[in-house]
């Protein structure tokens, strides 16, 4: 298939496949100004199958979702101090088991209905995250045909740059973009659980078609 039929059938499947499971809402500028006054967060540490997960949450949705590699719970929390300064932190695992209920358990998931995001970035990181919720479970989608979708062919990079900032795992699926050329391309947390989480969704997909 060549260049040019992929990006169409990228952006077709992005325009038509758009996930009804996770709405994604950008802090204010009004919000950003106010350093994250006023807004009560709660995080949690879970094990899953794909590994130990930081989750945080506000009233409106996950703000904060990483896999705990390399890194500690309290560098993750620090970070996510510094995005929200002025908001009120604490940790609360009750509050965000919900979130690993959803993903990894199927009656969690009727049960629990669809999830909200409550992220800050920049208006051009929101547009990548919000293309990224419209790639299908188990599909792929390149950086250009992504820049492409978004009505910027020239900005595969900068979609790159977006992307790799995904404060959100799983839920905003930054595992489901690889380069053109067909490699798996970077990962925030990692190649090796790029290729285990696209392999999880493989098979849920494949168990899913068998039910």
């Amino acid at each position: 298939m060549s260049v040019h039929s992929r990006i169409e059938k990228a952006m077709s499947f992005m325009s038509e496949h758009a996930s009804g499971q996770s709405t994604l809402e950008a802090v204010t500028p009004g919000e950003y100004r106010r350093r994250g006054q006023g807004v009560a967060i709660q995080y949690g540490l879970h094990d899953t199958p794909l590994g130990k997960m930081f989750v945080a949450v506000t009233r409106r949705g996950v703000c904060r979702m990483e896999f705990l590699e390399d890194r500690s719970a309290d560098e993750v929390s620090v970070e996510l101090r510094n995005a929200w300064p002025e908001g009120e932190l604490a940790r609360n695992d009750n509050a965000t088991s919900h979130v690993i209920d959803m993903l990894f358990n199927e009656q969690g998931a009727c049960r629990h209905g669809s999830w909200s995001l409550h992220v800050v970035g920049t208006d051009f990181q929101v547009a990548v995250w919000r293309a990224l919720l419209k790639i299908p479970p188990a599909k792929l989608a390149s950086y250009s045909e992504i820049a492409s979708a978004l009505g910027r062919p020239k900005a595969s990079r900068a979609v790159g740059n977006a992307v790799a900032a995904n404060p959100v795992a799983l839920l905003i699926p930054c595992h489901r973009v690889i380069q053109k050329s067909g490699a798996i391309g970077g990962y925030r947390w990692g190649t090796n659980k790029k290729q285990r989480v696209q392999m999880w969704e493989n098979l849920r997909r494949e168990q899913t078609e068998l039910l």
